[in-house]
Order: structure tokens, then C-alpha cells, then sequence
């Protein structure tokens, strides 16, 4: 005789099965904004370990990509407008020049501003011609030897009108595939350099009031060290970029940088198939309006969820108390009801007449 199995299957939960996740649609999330949980904090927590590496002992300052995106934004803002009131539709220079203007432009055409000091020519005498040096060339600081060389032509003048610096520290093949747009490529290798290391950029922008400097990376593998060594040697108005070119691409995908990202940039797993190379230099006006577009709907998402936040903690707090006070209601009635109760069930009157 067979031992048959009388056992009977044991009986599942409906509700404790969990439907299978399709990695198809992983990414898709909720499209109602809940409010802060549990999971949303582990997801934050999980995220600033993956793509931001915060130390204790960190001696620089941080920027936010979208604080940082804010200020190109208004930077290009503050040119148009200043060169809309500048110019007029030809190009001409609309500004009345003052004294001191007219002053420094007679002066480079050649002509030399009347000095009071003592010359020759002051007595009646014609001007020298020679090498020998006059009281108004010590004054200015020309003398014999400079007087006998040929002329040399004026030093070209920088323009730092721009308040920030932005350096691009990975090395120049990686920058001239992709950087963001106004970067500059500082290899942090030149930093390994006893003299010599600061180019005339860092120079013009170090601790100038009104000036500050941003560095940046892909992922702040190293931006970390670098930002650390600038400010150890004297660099106080030195900015890390936090998140680096990744967060800086989840965020704003358009019209920031140029060239084509790579895989550990866009985060993903296929390869880019044309690889262009980074040439643009400046924010056009569509690479602005992508920016303008971009940063409403990040700092308005960040608003909603605030406001959607305290809206939460209000109306939760209100239901609160009013289910407290219901609670507290509802005791008494049932406690008057039950004095009643037992007042009629003893013919005793529930209270005490006056």
C-alpha cells in the first residue's frame, strides 16, 4: 500500500502577494506628490552617498548646480541689458564721455595732456630733440634708453566684466569632448607644480571682491583634493561645484554644456553613437531660454513640494485635534448616556434636581 499525501496546500494571502516589478517602467514614479516618507528620505540618502562626496573636514564652500545656473542666467541678463542701453541700432556708443574720458582718448591718439611741470620749452626754448631726459619724462617714466627704443605697442587688457571663473580640472582630452559652456580647462595635475601653477585667469579672479572661482569635475573624484589645496594656498573665494557634470546633466540636459557627454555623465549604458567635439564658448540665446525653462520647473517643483509639505502638516495637525476633541466628546456623551442608563434603570432621576 502507497503512502498517499493527505496533506492539503497551505492557503496564501491574496494581499500578500507582490506583483513583479518590470524593469521597463522602473523609472516611472507617482505622478501625485505625497509629502515626505520614509522612502523618499532613504532615496535622498541613497543619492547624496552615490553622487556627492561630503567629508567633515571639507575647508571650501559649495555651490548648487541650480544656484549656479541662476547666476549665468542673470550674468547674461545684466550684458543684454547693459548692452542694449549702451548701443543703438547702428552700434554707436550712446553715453556722453566725461572730462576724464575725453582726457585718456586725446591722450592715445598722441596728442600729450598740457603739464604743469618745468621744461625746457617752458623758458623759450625750443624741445629737445635728443636722448637727454626732461622733468616731464622722469615724471611719466621715460627715460634715455627707453626714449632711444622703437615704440612698442600698447599691452592687450583683459576683460573680467564676467563675476565668476568657472575651471574645468580633468585633463584636455576630456574637456575638449565635453565641459560646460565659459569653462576653462585647468588640468589638476598643474597643481603638482612647486611655482608656476596659477594661470593668468586664477591670478586676476583670486580674493577679488565681486569675483568668485567654481571648479568642477564629472563625479568630485577631483574636485575634492583640488578645491582643498587651492584654499590651502589662499584662495578664499574658491566654489566646488556639488555633484559635478552629473548632476549637473540630470538637471539641466539642454543648453549647458557642449560636446557630447559620456557614459559615466548621462548615466547610461549605451554609448553615445556621433561623439562631437566641444567648440561653443558662449550661451546663445536659445541655450538661455532651454536654461530659463529648466531651472522654473526645478525650483517650482522644489516650491509644490514645500508648500504641499506644510499644506500636509497643517490640515494632519488640524485632523488631529479635532479627533482628539471628537475623542474627548464622545467620552462625555457616553458617560452622560450611561448615567441616564442607570438612572432609569434604578427610577433614580440622572442628576440632582435644584
Amino acid at each position: 500500500m502507497s503512502a498517499v499525501s493527505t496533506a492539503r496546500p497551505k492557503k496564501t494571502d491574496p494581499l500578500s502577494k507582490k506583483t513583479p516589478e518590470n524593469p521597463k517602467y522602473a523609472h516611472i514614479r507617482h505622478t501625485i506628490d505625497t509629502g515626505s516618507s520614509v522612502t523618499r528620505y532613504m532615496e535622498k540618502i541613497e543619492d547624496i552617498r552615490k553622487n556627492y562626496k561630503f567629508k567633515k573636514d571639507e575647508v571650501f564652500k559649495r555651490m548648487k548646480v541650480t544656484t549656479f545656473v541662476q547666476l549665468i542666467v542673470q550674468v547674461a541678463e545684466y550684458e543684454n541689458r547693459h548692452s542694449t542701453q549702451s548701443t543703438i541700432g547702428n552700434g554707436n556708443y550712446t553715453d556722453r564721455p566725461d572730462t576724464a574720458d575725453l582726457e585718456v582718448q586725446h591722450i592715445q591718439r598722441g596728442s600729450p595732456a598740457p603739464s604743469l611741470a618745468v621744461t625746457e620749452g617752458d623758458y623759450g626754448e625750443g624741445p629737445r630733440t635728443g636722448a637727454r631726459s626732461t622733468l616731464q619724462g622722469v615724471v611719466k617714466g621715460v627715460g634715455e634708453v627707453d626714449t632711444a627704443r622703437p615704440a612698442q605697442p600698447p599691452a592687450k587688457v583683459e576683460d573680467f566684466s564676467c563675476p565668476y571663473l568657472l575651471l574645468d580640472i580633468r585633463d584636455s582630452d576630456s574637456f575638449e569632448d565635453c565641459h560646460i559652456i565659459t569653462a576653462k580647462n585647468y588640468p589638476k595635475s598643474m597643481l603638482s607644480r612647486a611655482t608656476n601653477y596659477e594661470s593668468k585667469d586664477m591670478l586676476a579672479f583670486k580674493n577679488q571682491p565681486g569675483k568668485i572661482i567654481v571648479i568642477y569635475d564629472e563625479d568630485e573624484r577631483l574636485a575634492h583634493e583640488a578645491a582643498t589645496t587651492l584654499v590651502q594656498r589662499g584662495y578664499d573665494n574658491l566654489f566646488l561645484l556639488s555633484g559635478g557634470m552629473r548632476i549637473a546633466y540630470r538637471y539641466f540636459p539642454d543648453g549647458l554644456m557642449t560636446g557630447t557627454p559620456n557614459q559615466n555623465i548621462t548615466e547610461s549604458t549605451k554609448p553615445p553613437k556621433t561623439k562631437e567635439k566641444a567648440s561653443q564658448k558662449s550661451f546663445t540665446t536659445f541655450d538661455l531660454e532651454k536654461l530659463h525653462t529648466q531651472l522654473d520647473s526645478q525650483l517650482s517643483d522644489r516650491s509644490v513640494g514645500i508648500i504641499y509639505t506644510s499644506i500636509k502638516n497643517f490640515i494632519s495637525g488640524r485632523l488631529s485635534n479635532a479627533s482628539t476633541m471628537s475623542s474627548r466628546m464622545g467620552q462625555t456623551s457616553t458617560s452622560r448616556t450611561t448615567s441616564s442608563v442607570s438612572g432609569s434603570v434604578t427610577g433614580r432621576p440622572p442628576f440632582k434636581p435644584c
